[in-house]
C-alpha cells in the first residue's frame, strides 16, 4: 500500500478533502488547497507513508454501519 497526498483547486461540489482508495493498492488524496499548501501535502504523504504498513482494509460492512452510526 502506498499513500499518494495532492493539493488541488476546483473540488466539485465544496468537497475539502477526498480519498480515492485505487484497485492498485494505492490511495490517493486529494486534499483543497485552502487547506494546505503543496509543501504540506508532501509532508503529510511522507507521513502517511512511514505509518501505512501498519493499515488495514475493512470489510464493506463494517465501513458502511461505521459511516450510518457517525452521519443517522
Amino acid at each position: 500500500m502506498s499513500v499518494r497526498v495532492l493539493s488541488v483547486s476546483k473540488m466539485p461540489f465544496n468537497v475539502q478533502v477526498w480519498i480515492e482508495d485505487r484497485d492498485d493498492g494505492r490511495f490517493n488524496v486529494y486534499i483543497d488547497k485552502k487547506l494546505i499548501t503543496p509543501e504540506g501535502a508532501h509532508a503529510l504523504e511522507r507521513i502517511f507513508n512511514t505509518t501505512v504498513t501498519g493499515w488495514q482494509r475493512l470489510d464493506d460492512t463494517f465501513v458502511r454501519n461505521t459511516i450510518a452510526a457517525v452521519t443517522g
